[in-house]
Protein backbone atom coordinates (compact mmCIF):
# COMPACT_ATOMS: atom_id res chain seq x y z
CA UNK A 1 0.00 0.00 0.00
CA UNK A 2 1.17 3.49 -0.77
CA UNK A 3 1.97 5.31 2.45
CA UNK A 4 2.02 9.06 2.78
CA UNK A 5 4.99 9.63 5.05
CA UNK A 6 5.44 13.31 5.77
CA UNK A 7 3.86 15.86 8.07
CA UNK A 8 3.13 19.37 6.93
CA UNK A 9 2.79 22.74 8.58
CA UNK A 10 0.10 25.29 7.96
CA UNK A 11 -1.20 28.44 9.60
CA UNK A 12 -4.54 27.67 11.25
CA UNK A 13 -7.32 30.20 11.24
CA UNK A 14 -7.23 32.60 14.14
CA UNK A 15 -10.99 32.18 14.43
CA UNK A 16 -10.27 28.55 15.25
CA UNK A 17 -8.24 29.69 18.23
CA UNK A 18 -4.95 28.55 16.70
CA UNK A 19 -2.40 31.16 15.69
CA UNK A 20 0.87 29.21 15.73
CA UNK A 21 1.79 26.90 12.85
CA UNK A 22 0.30 23.47 13.34
CA UNK A 23 1.76 20.20 12.14
CA UNK A 24 -0.76 17.98 10.37
CA UNK A 25 -0.31 14.33 9.66
CA UNK A 26 -2.25 12.68 6.85
CA UNK A 27 -4.47 11.11 9.52
CA UNK A 28 -5.36 14.61 10.69
CA UNK A 29 -6.33 15.54 7.11
CA UNK A 30 -9.23 13.13 7.65
CA UNK A 31 -10.05 14.35 11.16
CA UNK A 32 -8.48 11.29 12.78
CA UNK A 33 -10.59 8.83 10.77
CA UNK A 34 -8.23 5.90 10.12
CA UNK A 35 -10.76 4.29 7.78
CA UNK A 36 -10.78 7.44 5.63
CA UNK A 37 -6.98 7.49 5.48
CA UNK A 38 -6.91 3.79 4.60
CA UNK A 39 -9.49 4.41 1.88
CA UNK A 40 -7.47 7.28 0.43
CA UNK A 41 -4.24 5.28 0.50
CA UNK A 42 -5.94 2.32 -1.20
CA UNK A 43 -7.24 4.68 -3.90
CA UNK A 44 -3.74 6.06 -4.40
CA UNK A 45 -2.51 2.51 -4.85
CA UNK A 46 -5.25 1.74 -7.39
CA UNK A 47 -4.56 4.95 -9.32
CA UNK A 48 -0.82 4.26 -9.47
CA UNK A 49 -1.36 0.62 -10.43
CA UNK A 50 -3.78 1.62 -13.19
CA UNK A 51 -1.29 4.15 -14.51
CA UNK A 52 1.50 1.55 -14.40
CA UNK A 53 -0.67 -0.92 -16.31
CA UNK A 54 -1.58 1.67 -18.96
CA UNK A 55 1.99 2.94 -19.32
CA UNK A 56 3.38 -0.60 -19.04
CA UNK A 57 6.38 0.86 -17.23
CA UNK A 58 6.29 -0.86 -13.83
CA UNK A 59 5.14 -4.29 -12.69
CA UNK A 60 1.79 -4.43 -10.92
CA UNK A 61 0.76 -7.07 -8.42
CA UNK A 62 -2.59 -7.89 -10.03
CA UNK A 63 -3.64 -10.09 -7.10
CA UNK A 64 -3.16 -7.19 -4.68
CA UNK A 65 -4.90 -4.80 -7.07
CA UNK A 66 -7.95 -7.07 -7.31
CA UNK A 67 -8.02 -7.63 -3.55
CA UNK A 68 -7.96 -3.86 -3.08
CA UNK A 69 -10.79 -3.32 -5.57
CA UNK A 70 -12.97 -6.24 -4.57
CA UNK A 71 -12.30 -6.59 -0.84
CA UNK A 72 -10.52 -3.68 0.84
CA UNK A 73 -12.39 -0.77 -0.74
CA UNK A 74 -15.95 -2.11 -0.45
CA UNK A 75 -15.18 -3.44 3.05
CA UNK A 76 -13.94 -0.08 4.30
CA UNK A 77 -16.45 1.59 6.70
CA UNK A 78 -15.68 5.05 5.31
CA UNK A 79 -16.28 3.80 1.77
CA UNK A 80 -19.63 2.34 2.82
CA UNK A 81 -20.61 5.55 4.61
CA UNK A 82 -19.98 7.75 1.56
CA UNK A 83 -20.38 5.13 -1.19
CA UNK A 84 -22.93 6.97 -3.35
CA UNK A 85 -20.84 10.13 -3.47
CA UNK A 86 -17.58 8.23 -3.91
CA UNK A 87 -18.91 6.23 -6.85
CA UNK A 88 -19.76 9.49 -8.65
CA UNK A 89 -16.26 10.81 -7.94
CA UNK A 90 -14.73 7.52 -9.14
CA UNK A 91 -16.62 7.82 -12.43
CA UNK A 92 -15.43 11.40 -12.89
CA UNK A 93 -11.88 10.38 -12.04
CA UNK A 94 -11.90 7.49 -14.50
CA UNK A 95 -13.24 9.63 -17.34
CA UNK A 96 -10.71 12.34 -16.51
CA UNK A 97 -7.77 9.94 -16.42
CA UNK A 98 -8.70 8.39 -19.74
CA UNK A 99 -9.22 11.81 -21.33
CA UNK A 100 -5.82 12.89 -19.98
CA UNK A 101 -4.11 10.01 -21.75
CA UNK A 102 -5.76 11.00 -25.02
CA UNK A 103 -4.93 14.68 -24.53
CA UNK A 104 -1.28 14.22 -23.57
CA UNK A 105 -0.71 12.24 -26.77
CA UNK A 106 -2.06 15.12 -28.89
CA UNK A 107 1.11 17.21 -28.84
CA UNK A 108 -0.97 20.36 -28.30
CA UNK A 109 0.43 22.44 -25.42
CA UNK A 110 -2.97 23.40 -23.99
CA UNK A 111 -4.22 19.80 -24.17
CA UNK A 112 -1.07 18.60 -22.41
CA UNK A 113 -1.48 21.21 -19.67
CA UNK A 114 -5.08 20.13 -19.13
CA UNK A 115 -3.99 16.49 -19.13
CA UNK A 116 -1.81 17.16 -16.08
CA UNK A 117 -4.82 18.48 -14.21
CA UNK A 118 -7.09 15.63 -15.32
CA UNK A 119 -4.58 12.90 -14.39
CA UNK A 120 -4.97 13.86 -10.74
CA UNK A 121 -8.78 13.93 -10.66
CA UNK A 122 -8.73 11.16 -8.04
CA UNK A 123 -7.45 13.86 -5.68
CA UNK A 124 -11.05 15.09 -5.59
CA UNK A 125 -11.90 11.99 -3.56
CA UNK A 126 -9.39 13.15 -0.95
CA UNK A 127 -10.77 16.70 -1.12
CA UNK A 128 -14.30 15.38 -0.67
CA UNK A 129 -13.35 13.25 2.34
CA UNK A 130 -11.40 16.11 3.93
CA UNK A 131 -14.40 18.40 3.54
CA UNK A 132 -16.96 15.82 4.64
CA UNK A 133 -14.98 14.93 7.76
CA UNK A 134 -13.76 18.42 8.72
CA UNK A 135 -16.40 20.79 7.34
CA UNK A 136 -15.97 23.25 4.50
CA UNK A 137 -13.92 25.98 6.19
CA UNK A 138 -11.46 23.74 8.03
CA UNK A 139 -11.41 21.37 5.07
CA UNK A 140 -10.29 24.20 2.78
CA UNK A 141 -7.44 25.05 5.15
CA UNK A 142 -6.36 21.42 5.35
CA UNK A 143 -6.61 20.87 1.60
CA UNK A 144 -4.41 23.91 0.99
CA UNK A 145 -1.70 22.01 2.88
CA UNK A 146 -2.52 18.51 1.62
CA UNK A 147 -2.89 19.30 -2.10
CA UNK A 148 0.85 19.66 -2.86
CA UNK A 149 1.37 16.25 -1.27
CA UNK A 150 -1.54 14.69 -3.13
CA UNK A 151 -0.21 16.08 -6.42
CA UNK A 152 3.57 16.03 -6.06
CA UNK A 153 4.31 16.37 -9.79
CA UNK A 154 4.72 19.98 -10.89
CA UNK A 155 3.20 21.13 -14.17
CA UNK A 156 6.64 22.13 -15.47
CA UNK A 157 7.96 18.60 -14.86
CA UNK A 158 4.94 17.06 -16.59
CA UNK A 159 5.27 19.39 -19.58
CA UNK A 160 8.96 18.63 -19.92
CA UNK A 161 8.20 14.90 -20.02
CA UNK A 162 5.14 14.96 -22.27
CA UNK A 163 5.56 17.79 -24.79
CA UNK A 164 7.61 15.51 -27.03
CA UNK A 165 4.99 12.73 -27.16
CA UNK A 166 3.09 13.69 -30.35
Amino acid sequence: MVRIRACFAYQAWQSGGMTAPTILTPLEWFNGDQDALDLYEHLCYVAHAWDDLIDNDKPVNVNHLLATLLLYLPGNPCYRRFEADLRALFLASMVSYQAANIMQASGDDHQIELAHYLRYAVMQVGAYLIGALNGVDRGAQILAVAAPVMVPERLAEFLKEHRHVA
